[in-house]
């Protein structure tokens, strides 16, 4: 790989060079190819276009065993590569976190031959704009049920690449499709503004309790939907409840969590229904978004001499803190009824790229913009990518962001950094400082370049702080997994990391007999 050798001294005028940006956008392409190509039309054709995509997906059907997990190493071979590959199915075999399903030998502790069932449901829950109807992914496992597993997804930017529309092709469904595979119900919301809800605004990580609210409308509609077709008894046994999540979804996962234990009424409900909450298991997880998130994304990892937020590679930070800023702060302008275009460096919002990309502007014309963007029916790294090179070398237009300075300030208007309105809606989706009776897993890479590790070290040291009995905290060493290299270590980070995290979460449940 020709970018890999490249040190971080030339890579700013190396960029420069459009042989250079394009082996950079091929490699992007081939390890993560867009599901459902993108509509430069009008806003209504795009909803026209989703709505029949929609449609025209399967309502359920049954899944073999076998197909889940062959496309799930296809798309493990896609991600970290064939030699890789083989080094992670070692480590995993051999290192007592991770559980044992054989998914990765030929002494399978999975039936193969089984099937598991996969509805999409849907169902209704509520936001502050009122009812929503929206879906999600139901599978049942082929053998005795273990419990139930909510599994909240991570960040998806594409409006369609939701865990109920893309079974067999997307990483999320991959890892719901193993927890069913070894005899759990699982429950994944697509989230409002994604999946059916697609018109709507995604209340993303800064608005934690609509997520958490849609978790438990789906374990509801689902328990219901179980009782009608005889699927479980009305006098069964209570079913243990597991919660677990990555990255977006983990900071859910741990609200739920504690929503569960402080809430009666919300936890009514589901008792009412025969769940009773187990264990919650979070994996790299934005818990901190004020201690942490906000002062990594306006702070430059590359000039730091000393790596305060435990950085493994800068550049993958610098490809994506974008797309989180633009996530951010979409949600924070929908739900406090901001105009999108106040919150941005007017050049960065109007999506120039220094590249032609599919919904980057030209230099005369542009038929997206931050805000219009969100409409566009792509692959979430499609998006970022787009994000990342509206961004890249525009000193002349009053934006120096680059991966030499890949503090985010150059991209918003300086007077959001010390907004009193955006920075309280981000300190109230902090989730640190709370006592848990429930056992709770905390999961992280040492070194995590998209989503800093002190975020699991606050929210571990908080819940101590405040009388946890029943909290762990894994660390992950990134070289204990192997994954493709640009710019840095062959190691697992952020993005990779979350093939293999779910055999930990899958460790943690099954513990509980």
């Amino acid at each position: 790989m020709i970018l890999c050798s490249v040190s971080l001294a030339n890579l700013a005028r190396l960029l420069r060079t459009k042989t250079v940006r394009l082996i950079l956008l091929v490699w992007c392409s081939l390890i993560l190819q867009p599901v459902l190509a993108s509509d430069l039309a009008s806003q209504a054709h795009l909803f026209q276009q989703a709505e029949s995509f929609i449609l025209s997906q399967p309502q359920e059907s049954e899944i073999p065993v076998s197909e889940v997990v062959a496309n799930y190493r296809k798309l493990e071979l896609r991600w970290v590569g064939q030699d890789n590959a083989a080094y992670n199915h070692q480590q995993i075999e051999s290192n007592p976190i991770f559980a044992k399903t054989g998914l990765f030998n030929s002494n399978a502790k999975i039936e193969l031959s089984a099937k598991i069932s996969y509805k999409r449901l849907k169902y209704q829950t509520t936001n502050q704009d009122g009812v929503q109807n929206v879906s999600g992914l139901l599978l049942l496992p082929p053998a005795k049920i273990k419990g139930v597993i909510l599994y909240f997804h991570s960040t998806i930017s594409g409006k369609l690449n939701v865990p109920s529309l893309h079974f067999q092709d997307y990483k999320a469904e991959m890892l719901a499709g193993i927890f069913a595979a070894n005899g759990y119900i699982v429950v994944a919301p697509d989230y409002i503004g994604l999946g059916d809800n697609y018109s709507a605004m995604h209340p993303y990580i800064v608005y934690p309790r609509p997520n958490v609210d849609d978790g438990q409308s789906m374990l509801i509609a689902t328990m219901r939907y179980l009782k009608q077709h005889q699927l479980v008894s009305p006098n069964k046994t209570p079913l243990p409840l597991f919660v677990s999540g990555y990255s977006e979804g983990a900071s859910y996962a741990l609200w739920f969590s504690r929503i569960y234990q402080t809430e009666p009424a919300f936890r009514r409900p589901l008792l009412q229904h025969k769940l009773i909450l187990k264990q919650t298991v979070a994996i790299e997880g934005a818990y901190d978004l004020s201690g942490v998130m906000l002062p990594f994304l306006l702070s430059n990892q590359v000039s730091e001499s000393v790596n305060h937020y435990n950085i493994n590679s800068s550049f993958w930070g610098s490809m994506l803190k974008p797309s989180l800023l633009v996530n951010a702060l979409l949600s924070y302008a929908y739900y406090n009824h901001v105009a999108v275009s106040n919150l941005f460096n007017p050049n960065f919002y109007a999506l120039k790229c220094v590249l032609d990309l599919p919904l980057c502007g030209h230099a005369t014309s542009n038929q997206f913009n931050v805000d219009s963007v969100r409409f566009s029916n792509t692959n979430q790294f499609k998006l970022a990518l787009n994000y990342f090179f509206a961004a890249l070398f525009k000193s002349s237009a009053g934006i120096s962001y680059s991966p030499l300075d890949n503090s985010v300030q150059a991209l918003v208007n300086p007077e959001m950094t010390t907004d009193k309105s955006l920075l309280k809606v981000v300190s109230q989706a902090d989730i640190l400082n709370w006592k848990s009776t429930n056992p709770i897993s905390l999961v992280s890479l040492a070194k995590d370049s998209l989503v800093p590790e002190n975020n699991s070290a606050a929210a571990y040291a908080g819940m101590i702080n405040a009388g946890s009995k029943n909290v762990k905290y894994i660390k992950v060493e990134n070289n204990l997994l192997h994954a493709r290299a640009i710019l840095g270590p062959n190691v697992a980070d952020h993005v990779s990391f979350e093939l293999y995290a779910l055999l930990i979460a899958l460790h943690e449940f099954n513990q509980f007999k």
